[in-house]
């Protein structure tokens, strides 16, 4: 099995003599990774995608605080069908027989008084003021654009700026989806994900500032730019991936060095037994479609493999550095594979070489960090108990 050991999943032994040099990343190198960038030359080895330019207007409505669904082309107020709660999953958490809130519903478990709880009657008056007092946005551009995507790709997308896509905040959509049927819902998770908010205000953060082209002017250089001079929408047609089959290559001095299962957090059993047939698929898509066409020579992209005809789809690009998660693993061996290695292909071999905690994926997200650490992946009754008991002890 060429690249594979037994000892892949090791943890990293770090050498104190060699400490770890991580590379340094260039503001180029990160805006060649971004889609709208790179799609153009792959689009024939990538799923079918619309890239649609966002107004500084709309880029704006992103960064500000609060989630107000801009109105329709049309003027009329939006709703996603993310946020569906006649599915029976959302509500089976509430008490029987009360509409209550998650909050109030925790709260009533807890035995503490909501304090921003007021009388009905003061409550629905404040509602209304308040309602009159938020304006509506509206982009009847882009929601047009987007509705006339979600038709021309089949009635569904897969929504994302131009590195980052709002995985972070599917537990906003009932059933945990990143599934968009409508503009609402693309607009719902955009506004609700931190890795879009990372994207528009620090993309660059960390980056080397690159040469200054020949000729051009002194002090040209040494300015780190805060932000692209535009951001993208990108728009995907949906698929029902494995996430099984989701792999993280590495590329450094133009070879492949390195493959790895994206999901760590699950064991496939049959990936032992493909491993060979899924590396030379890979390796063979990376020969034939990407090497010597991107513009680095250090990089890292993920694929999909389709578990039935073999066929590999391009994903993503990603910068060599350390912004980039290495899965299984770690910088310094990355770093300091050779061509007499070949290509290492990681994945997780048994049960117990999972990678991952109990708490859900992005858990950190959702709630605020000390509460998800309390919780330790218990449902509310125990983390309620638990709770009580660690406010009775500080008091």
């Amino acid at each position: 099995m060429p690249g594979l050991t037994r000892e892949a999943n090791r943890p990293p032994e770090t050498s104190p003599a060699m400490p770890l040099q991580l590379p340094t990343v260039t503001v180029q190198q990160v805006q060649n990774c971004a889609f709208a960038n790179w799609y153009p030359t792959f689009r024939s080895s990538t799923l079918k995608s619309v890239v649609i330019p966002l107004s500084e207007e709309f880029v704006e409505y992103l960064n500000a605080d609060g989630i107000v669904l801009p109105a329709d082309c049309r003027g009329q107020q939006q709703e996603s069908s993310l946020s569906d709660s006649e599915d029976e999953s959302f509500i089976t958490e509430l008490s029987d027989g009360t509409e209550a809130t998650w909050k109030q519903d925790m709260l009533a478990r807890l035995r503490v008084s909501d304090p921003d709880h007021k009388p009905e009657e003061e409550e629905d008056s404040s509602d209304e003021d308040e309602k009159d007092a938020i304006p509506v946005p509206t982009f009847p551009e882009l929601h047009a654009l987007i509705e006339a995507a979600i038709e021309d790709m089949g009635g569904a997308v897969f929504a994302k700026l131009d590195w980052s896509s709002p995985k972070d905040a599917c537990w906003v959509a009932t059933g945990s989806t990143l599934k968009c049927v409508n503009p609402a819902d693309v607009f719902l998770l955009l506004k609700s994900s931190d890795f879009v908010s990372h994207d528009l205000a620090h993309a660059f953060d960390g980056c080397a500032t690159d040469a200054p082209p020949i000729g051009s002017a002194e002090g040209s250089s040494g300015l780190l730019p805060q932000r692209p001079e535009r951001f993208h929408l990108v728009l995907r047609k949906w698929y029902e991936l494995l996430p099984s089959m989701e792999f993280r290559c590495f590329v450094r001095e133009g070879k492949i060095i390195g493959i790895t299962q994206r999901d760590v957090a699950n064991y496939y059993s049959f990936l032992l037994e493909e491993a060979d047939a899924i590396q030379t698929c890979i390796e063979t898509f990376f020969n034939e479609k990407i090497r010597g066409r991107f513009p680095d020579a250090d990089f890292v992209f993920d694929v999909y493999l389709n578990q039935r005809n073999r066929a590999v789809w391009l994903l993503d690009f990603n910068p060599f550095g350390a912004t980039t998660d290495t899965l299984l693993f770690a910088w310094d061996e990355l770093l300091t594979e050779t061509d007499e290695d070949g290509t290492d292909f990681r994945f997780v071999e048994s049960p117990s070489e999972i990678v991952g905690a109990a708490h859900p994926a992005y858990a950190m997200n959702r709630l605020p960090r000390d509460a998800v650490e309390l919780a330790n992946g218990n449902d509310i009754d125990t983390f309620a108990e638990r709770f009580r008991r660690n406010l009775y002890d500080a008091m």
